[in-house]
């Protein structure tokens, strides 16, 4: 028997130097104060090879990021850039909020913003890569589920995968609605004059009158 181990090292170190730029060019627009640990992965997981162009990732504090890969994908190296970037956005959002996925909860409003400020933030650095999910669903697809939205899930607590953001055909929301949500209300939030720098200290009501003008 041959054992093989991946990713390679040869792989580790193409993300790596990918992820250097993702970052540097994120914190050119986002300067950051606490450094930042990344973990590197292998993944075979069929749902990320098949939609999310091979590779995930999570930032589960300020200060600690986690991607996973598969360099076996089509164009895997962009998007272990573009997922670094949006990324970048959540541990840069949460240092600003105070947040901690590992002992804190996360209202449904508030990672709303959050999504707003990562993709948007991807959209400013790599205008050619915006992420398929922020463009899958068009306000007029949203209309039909924002009462619902706005009633029964804003004050709720955000959970990893959310059915709200990430649904595999499990009924309920359509996948991907809520990032296409959250991003076309923090496009809506830039029209209004907000910088990405304010997304951390918008409330609540901000996302109900966007959401309201966008999808009411």
């Amino acid at each position: 028997m041959k054992l093989n181990f991946k990713p390679e090292d040869s792989d580790i170190e193409k993300a790596k130097n990918l992820i250097r730029e993702g970052i540097k060019e994120a914190e050119d627009v986002l300067p950051k104060e606490k450094n930042l640990d990344f973990g590197i992965a292998w993944t075979e997981d069929r749902f990320v090879k098949q939609n999310m162009g091979g590779v995930s990732g999570m930032a589960w504090h300020p200060t600690f990021i986690e991607l996973k890969f598969n360099s076996d994908v089509e164009n895997w190296k962009k998007n272990v850039k573009v997922t670094t970037v949006h990324e970048f956005g959540h541990s840069w959002f949460y240092e600003k909020i105070g947040h901690n996925h590992n002992d804190q909860d996360l209202l449904i409003w508030r990672y709303i913003l959050d999504e707003a400020l990562t993709q948007n933030l991807v959209e400013k650095i790599y205008p050619d890569s915006v992420e398929k999910w922020a463009l899958k669903h068009t306000a007029e697809d949203i209309k039909p589920f924002w009462e619902e939205i706005k009633k029964e899930e804003l004050d709720r607590d955000y959970s990893y995968p959310d059915p709200l953001y990430i649904n595999q055909s499990e009924g309920g929301y359509p996948n991907w609605l809520g990032y296409s949500m959250s991003y076309l209300i923090g496009q809506h939030l830039l029209e209004q004059g907000y910088e990405l720098e304010d997304f951390p200290e918008l409330e609540k009501e901000d996302v109900v009158k966007a959401g309201n003008k966008l999808f009411g």
